[in-house]
């Protein structure tokens, strides 16, 4: 499994997250920004709704509400800049964006957003920093987060060392972040680190079934450990899986003549 077969992940995207409870922290938390309104608050959440949906219009529209609801708020700029960038008025999308990190430029949900842009346009050094200052806001709850993009971010640039720094950071924070530990056995398998590539890839294989490119890397993983046999099941499972796409429909499925 090359990069192409990697970059299908993408980012972690989240501007508000509305049910993650408070986390303990050692550090001594920053006075925290002023909360959405009601209003701005369930417009943000139907937007978001709309843009997984892919409905961009109204996701802007939403967007636009929660703007006019809080516009002294950064996040409602990061996701009225996400709407736009789908849409791909980037300047429209580059203007909310920097509205956004001047408005709310330690917020860790708005710093991420930003950064993803950055990255985007090839702006790799400037993301990274930005993801850096997301995990330093003491008052996001989830660092893992940025720390997981900024890990992808360095791996589509082609530098692999920032990424297993960035992507071992985001284990730490995760243990079982899937596409953390993807990743990482990819990473290694190309350094020809065979052993610790397989470590990973049993760990990941423990969170539940692997698909087909990654039963393609861990029989690949195997088959330059040496371990013929592990090789073998792993390309009896492809197999299987293979049968089972090309096998004709029977009983009730099978089209009637």
């Amino acid at each position: 499994m090359r990069l192409e077969s990697i970059m299908k992940y993408g980012f972690f995207f989240m501007i508000v997250a509305i049910a993650f409870p408070a986390v303990a922290k050692t550090e001594v938390a920053e006075p925290a920004e002023a909360a959405l309104s009601y209003d701005g608050e369930r417009a943000m959440t139907i937007s978001q709704d709309f843009l997984q949906k892919g409905k961009l219009d109204e996701a802007l529209a939403s967007a636009e509400l929660a703007v006019r609801a809080d516009p002294k708020l950064g996040v409602v700029y990061a996701q009225k800049a996400a709407v736009l960038d789908k849409m791909n008025r980037q300047k429209k999308a580059a203007q909310a964006y920097d509205k956004a990190l001047k408005l709310s430029p330690r917020n860790g949900y708005v710093l991420n957003a930003v950064a993803i842009n950055l990255c985007s346009r090839g702006k790799l050094a400037d993301a990274d920093a930005l993801f850096v200052r997301a995990v330093k806001d003491v008052n996001y709850p989830i660092p893992q987060q940025a720390l997981q993009n900024a890990g992808f971010c360095a791996f589509k640039a082609g530098n692999q060392l920032l990424a297993e720094q960035r992507f071992r950071s985001a284990l730490i924070a995760d243990p079982d972040s899937r596409q953390s530990l993807e990743l990482m056995a990819e990473i290694k398998f190309s350094q020809s680190r065979f052993f610790d590539a397989r470590a990973f890839m049993q760990r990941r294989e423990a969170l539940g079934p692997l698909n087909v490119p990654l039963l393609q890397l861990a029989q690949k993983i195997e088959k330059s450990a040496g371990d013929d046999r592990a090789a073998a099941k792993y390309q009896k499972e492809l197999d299987t899986l293979s049968q089972a796409q090309i096998q004709p429909p029977t009983g009730e499925g099978q089209k009637k003549p």
